[in-house]
């Protein structure tokens, strides 16, 4: 499952926190499945996108930490929709671990992304992200999947 390329990007100066960069070069990521997931020249990213109220030596910053390149192929895949979100969320996962991140660690990642993230079926027409919990979060499953995430 690796890597293909570097990732390579600048700055998109902007009002705001100037979170968003642009690629420079392409880069992309082959899951468990053999599918490439890629990120081309132009597509914009905004690295991990974190609440800035969690940041923190767990989760850390948007750009830092070692699923900085899972987190590139991860928004471009949030951004297109080329797959659903569902596949996208696993292949964040894979990417990953594939990047050295501690398996506890991706599972928490995983399952927030999952649980919290934005969510679409293939080929359904991008749509703005608006992080939000879903209306009756049920807090026992959540729960017992962090349970079992974390080893407790």
């Amino acid at each position: 499952m690796p890597f293909v390329g570097e990732v390579e990007t600048r700055w998109i100066v902007e009002e705001g926190l100037d979170r968003r960069m642009e690629l420079l070069a392409p880069f992309a990521f082959i899951d468990s499945e053999g599918r490439t997931w890629p990120a081309e020249s132009g597509d914009v990213i905004n690295g991990a996108s974190l609440p800035e109220a969690i940041w923190s030596r767990l989760a850390g910053t948007p750009f830092v930490g070692d699923y900085r390149r899972a987190a590139v192929v991860h928004d471009v895949a949030c951004n297109k929709h080329i797959r659903s979100s569902r596949d996208a969320h696993r292949m964040f996962y894979e990417a990953m671990l594939e990047d050295g991140v501690d398996h506890r660690r991706a599972m928490l990642f995983y399952v927030a992304v999952r649980a919290f993230g934005p969510k679409w079926q293939e080929g359904e027409a991008p749509a703005p992200f608006d992080p939000q919990l879903p209306d009756d979060p049920d807090f026992s499953i959540v729960e017992a999947a962090l349970d079992n995430a974390l080893g407790e």
